[in-house]
């Protein structure tokens, strides 16, 4: 694209430089004319302090940046030494200072954020470092597509908490999760046999990614097609073996987690991990914050300050006080339930609630008004709204409006910590979880039951788990939930409107998807179906069918296209 296709609509920029001070902002902005542009070469501290200045001025961004932030002394001036004139970081340091210290204003530590790589750290780390909502985003080394079979120095690659390996317990600790990584590891091999046979190759149809022609495999005849078929079909035997077994990994598995966030929320993420009971959460606290001084420090000075602190007592107060009232007040010894997904609440006027929402935008109507008038209405009616506002969604990415946020489901699950592991990703929902325990027992899928040897195996990790687990809780409840493997299950409630629903539940649904979370996604879409049929009746991108063999074959299948195109 040209920026003749756009320029001559824009509004003219009224920041006026000179052909000197145009060389100097260069570096650091995409354009030096134009009423849009993008900041570039710069630390996030600047950029922040930049953005925040720029909010109380009546001076352009380049105008701001060339007055405050470059030294004056440098305007006009050459030198050579330098590809770029000095930025004045001193000065943006101490505008946070004052900013974020002095006056209390959060919202300016929005402005600047920084990536950090959190590596070597437990799934119980992880699901920390995860738990926030906002200004921040993840990534974690994934369960089904890298085995946890190797190890270093010749270790398997789990947490080992000092706490724990102190204590009269600590010979057994490591003793019982090696033979956990033995278990799955001398299991994948059986497990990839196993799929294999469960399902040759012969007996499956392979699309070719280049046409969209479905062939059976016995009747591809293209060399290319016949190659992408059998690379795709050992991926997807191996990503199906994988997540099969990964009930086998304790919750003291070592992981990565790419983390990406603003200035203001990386800071709470560290007053949550100083603030956590847990040792290894405080040890990456203080190294997250050394790191993160070094690129964004003035965004997260407070973590750990005088202020910091103060929080940090706040929240650990406040989880004592969460768990005592619970033991006050709740009975104990209650008979358990092995129902997986529980619809707990909805709201019984959601339809009326989200048509007014619709009609409301179009309106110069009071919203009370809207809504006496929509309850006069007939379902019919009220259904054609709703199909008339979702229209033609063509894919499961054409996400309704709004208005569908005006709707709110509240579900208690019941489900295997691997399979919450996935579910936690969804951060638009409001969640509560239990503490990791053996307490709700297991489960067993159904590839792990159909070989004798893995199931074995399971069983017996799964009965030495529960054992250890109780040893250590009576001491040590929240390093006891290093030994819980994925398979035990975890109470997990969620509070989500509709518009969640609908992305949450289409996409855990898909083919390719684990078959615990796809299970759980088709019963959610179930019980909102039993309570309002018109709100779901859009939710076109629900796959209800059954556990789907080799369900990543199809997405391999275009990867492996692709790699050898």
């Amino acid at each position: 694209m040209s920026s003749n296709e756009f320029e001559w609509q824009l509004t003219p920029s009224s920041e006026i430089l000179t052909p000197d001070e145009t060389r100097r902002v260069e570096p650091f902005f995409t354009n030096a004319t134009r009423s849009i542009v993008a900041l570039r070469n710069l630390p996030e501290v600047i950029k922040g302090a930049l953005f925040s200045r720029y909010s109380r001025t009546a001076k352009g961004v380049r105008r701001l940046f060339l007055d405050e932030f470059l030294p004056r002394a440098d305007l006009g001036m050459s030198d050579p030494a330098r590809e770029t004139p000095a930025v004045d970081a001193a000065r943006a340091a101490d505008f946070y200072r004052r900013i974020l210290s002095d006056y209390g204003d959060d919202s300016v530590g929005e402005l600047g954020g920084a990536h950090l790589a959190c590596q070597e750290v437990s799934q119980i780390a992880a699901k920390a470092i995860e738990h926030g909502r906002i200004g921040v985003s993840y990534l974690e080394k994934s369960s089904r597509y890298v085995p946890f079979d190797d190890k270093v120095n010749g270790q398997y690659r789990y947490y080992r908490p000092r706490k724990i390996l102190e204590s009269a317990l600590g010979a057994e600790y490591v003793a019982t999760l090696d033979a956990f990584f033995d278990a799955y590891a001398r299991n994948l091999s059986r497990m990839i046999e196993h799929l294999t046979q469960r399902y040759p190759i012969a007996s499956l149809e392979f699309e070719n990614a280049a046409t969209g022609d479905v062939t059976r495999y016995t009747e591809i005849h293209d060399d290319d097609f016949l190659k992408s078929a059998q690379a795709a079909y050992r991926q997807a035997v191996r990503a199906r073996a994988c997540d099969m077994l990964r009930c086998f990994l304790p919750l003291a598995t070592l992981t990565n987690v790419g983390v990406w966030g603003n200035g203001r929320a990386l800071e709470y993420l560290l007053i949550r991990l100083y603030a956590d009971p847990l040792d290894e959460m405080q040890t990456i606290a203080r190294a997250a914050h050394f790191e993160l001084e070094q690129v964004i420090g003035p965004f997260v000075k407070r973590a750990n300050d005088e202020k910091g602190k103060t929080f940090q007592t706040y929240l650990r107060d406040a989880r004592e006080r969460e768990r005592d009232l619970a033991r006050e007040f709740l009975p104990r010894n209650v008979a358990p339930t092995d129902q997986k997904v529980t619809l707990v609440r909805y709201d019984a006027a959601a339809l009326e609630r989200i048509v007014a929402a619709i009609l409301y935008g179009g309106s110069e109507l009071p919203k009370t008004k809207i809504l006496d008038r929509v309850c006069e209405l007939g379902d019919d009616e009220k259904a054609r709204i709703i199909r008339a506002y979702v229209g033609e969604r063509k894919n499961r990415r054409h996400k309704p409006g709004r208005a569908f946020e005006h709707a709110v489901y509240e579900f208690d699950l019941l489900v295997n910590i691997g399979e919450y592991r996935d579910l936690q990703r969804h951060r638009v929902v409001t969640p509560d979880r239990q503490m990791f325990t053996t307490a709700h027992g297991y489960v067993v899928n159904d590839d792990i039951d159909r070989v004798p040897e893995i199931r074995a195996d399971y069983v017996w990790c799964m009965e030495q788990a529960a054992l250890l687990h109780q040893r250590l809780a009576n001491e040590m409840p929240f390093e006891a939930q290093y030994v819980v493997p994925f398979g035990y299950r975890v109470r997990y409630n969620l509070r989500m409107n509709l518009r969640e629903a609908y992305h949450l539940i289409e996409l855990r649904s898909v083919p390719q998807g684990h078959p615990d979370y796809r299970n759980t996604a088709q019963e959610m879409f179930r019980a909102i179906q039993a309570v309002h049929p018109a709100l779901v009746e859009p939710m076109r991108f629900v796959d209800l069918t059954p556990d789907v063999p080799l369900g990543r074959l199809r997405a391999e299948m275009r990867k492996a296209r692709k790699e050898q195109t």
